[in-house]
């Protein structure tokens, strides 16, 4: 245990540097206009990482540039502070309507896997895995401007911020993909458990199938379904910005991209660096929960060990 968290820790600091070196290389590469700033960009991107360095040990995230000599920057912990919660909470919705729809239609295809409905639903799931989503976005805005137009009200709001209706449209969109993929997957995964052996003899013990999904399927599936889910939050913060910038929601991922557009290193880094983090966390929390769903890992380590 102490081998791991010690490994986590480096590869957390590893990714940190990584990250701010890069992101800063960037920038000054943009600043500068072409590649050929590259060798007098990469001192001052390695400059600009170490201080940043030094100030994030003694919990200092920097200023974001206010545009003019007069004015005082804002501490981007604070900016980051009014940001997060509402990033954190939309994701935090549209990861948990993924993973209800995604095991309900999963576990309702594969009880029915010899009918069409089964076969729909895993058309449905591609498509919603291939569509990008900022084409499912723009369907739901027009879909919304329809309704305002056909009814006079405004029943679901296109943009703003809202704990309220306001977050329909984006739920949808950060969630769709996600749904599409533990669809896919719990199904593939459910298909496989419940024509094993032992599937065959609870059925001949008389169980019923709840009983047989709760102790049996759910509990095997247990490890590819998490991985999914894991799969479907990152793929989530990969496109929060996107979904934040077109819904006009005023998060860390639209806050993120008005600061790649003012070039403005210290903001990017400090609004880039809790999407690691938690992408991180995501990765850490997984490999804990594998050996609590699956009893058989926990004794594969122990034997690797």
């Amino acid at each position: 245990m102490f081998l791991r968290i010690t490994r986590w820790l480096l590869s957390i600091v590893l990714l940190m540097t990584a990250l701010i070196f890069f992101e800063a290389l960037a920038i000054n590469l943009w600043q500068d206009g072409n590649l050929q700033a590259l060798p007098s960009a990469i001192p001052s991107a390695a400059g600009f990482t170490a201080d940043y360095l030094k100030g994030l040990a003694h919990g200092d995230l920097g200023v974001i540039a206010s545009g003019h000599s007069a004015i005082a920057g804002t501490p981007v912990a604070n900016d980051l502070g009014r940001a997060l919660p509402k990033s954190l909470g939309l994701l935090a919705f549209a990861l948990t309507l993924a993973t209800l729809v995604g095991l309900t239609l999963g576990i309702s295809a594969s009880f029915r896997r010899s009918n069409r409905f089964s076969e729909l639903l895993l058309f449905v799931s591609v498509l919603g895995t291939s569509t990008p989503s900022f084409f499912a976005a723009m369907l739901l805005i027009w879909f919304a401007s329809w309704l305002y137009q056909t009814t006079g009200r405004h029943i679901v709001p296109i943009s703003g911020f809202g704990w309220d209706a306001h977050l329909i449209l984006p739920i949808l969109v950060l969630a769709a993909r996600p749904a599409a993929a533990v669809t896919r997957l719990s199904y593939n995964a459910l298909v496989e458990i419940l024509e094993s052996d032992y599937i065959r003899t609870a059925k001949g013990k008389g169980l019923i199938p709840p009983v047989i999904l709760l102790r049996h399927v759910l509990r095997n599936a247990g490890v590819p379904i998490l991985t999914t889910v894991g799969v479907s939050l990152r793929f989530s913060l990969a496109i929060l910005p996107i979904v934040e910038y077109i819904f006009n929601w005023p998060g860390i991922g639209l806050r993120l991209l008005k600061s790649i557009e003012i070039q403005d290193t210290t903001a990017v880094v400090g609004m880039t660096l809790p999407l690691i983090l938690l992408f991180v966390l995501v990765n850490l929390l997984l490999e804990t929960l594998y050996p609590l769903v699956d009893p058989r890992l926990r004794t594969s380590e122990v034997s690797a060990v």
